[in-house]
């Protein structure tokens, strides 16, 4: 994909700084009409440690969730980086916190959307992210903006996932339904993300006092095998 000079800084500056894949999209559908107004959205991945993920078993570690909260604290960062760029050539910019929930079990705009629609992966059968690059193991950061000079990705990837139940089950709060993501489809259609929210609190409180899991993400072949595109 053909980037112009703004696009190129802002992918150079990410990659820089610790992203594994950096894509763009044009917000379409109900993200079109989102409570910012912006047009079009920056999207990247950040690798998490497969050591560290590694060292899951049948529960989180204490050190699974100082880099969970660490990596976030990147992707904020950076996303904020980010927007300093896009606001130097003119533009608005709303970059997304890597991890809140301000509706419930939402968070205040989709970065699986910005991914999925920049052509970065898809999701697979555990609701999760599943990078072309790194499979599961990755953390997703969003910049929206009113810049519409980007050149945008237009290809949507299937999921990969075909007949793998792994995560399903491995998963301790019998959460993941099993059935194959496709756009558009309500989250619940893969999984339950109450008894997802539910397990971690009642089962791990005394890890991060119940906010990461990550077995599903562990357990994922795509973990060791990049998606085909």
């Amino acid at each position: 994909m053909p980037m112009n000079k703004l696009q190129k800084q802002i992918t150079d500056f990410l990659i820089e700084n610790g992203a594994g894949q950096v894509g763009f999209c044009k917000l379409g559908g109900a993200f079109a009409d989102n409570e910012f107004g912006m047009t079009h959205a920056v999207s990247y991945t950040v690798p998490l440690s497969d050591a560290i993920v590694d060292g899951i078993e049948d529960a989180p570690t204490h050190t699974y969730f100082h880099h969970y909260r660490t990596v976030n604290a990147l992707i904020d960062r950076n996303s904020l980086m980010v927007g300093f760029i896009l606001r130097r050539h003119g533009f608005k910019y709303v970059p997304i916190p890597a991890s809140q929930s301000v509706n419930g079990l939402q968070g205040v705009f989709s970065h699986k959307y910005a991914a999925v629609n920049s052509g970065l992966g898809y999701v697979g059968k555990s609701g999760l992210f599943i990078s072309a690059k790194n499979g599961p193991r990755v953390r997703l950061g969003t910049i929206l903006t009113d810049c519409a000079d980007f050149e945008v990705n237009t290809k949507i990837l299937e999921c990969g996932c075909g007949s793998c139940d792994i995560c399903r089950k491995a998963c301790p709060a019998m959460a993941i339904t099993g059935n194959t993501w496709k756009p558009g489809e309500p989250r619940e259609n893969i999984i339950d993300a109450i008894a997802c929210s539910r397990h971690m609190k009642t089962a791990y409180q005394k890890i991060g006092r119940g906010a990461v899991c990550g077995i599903c993400m562990k357990v994922c072949p795509k973990s060791k095998n990049t998606v085909s595109r």
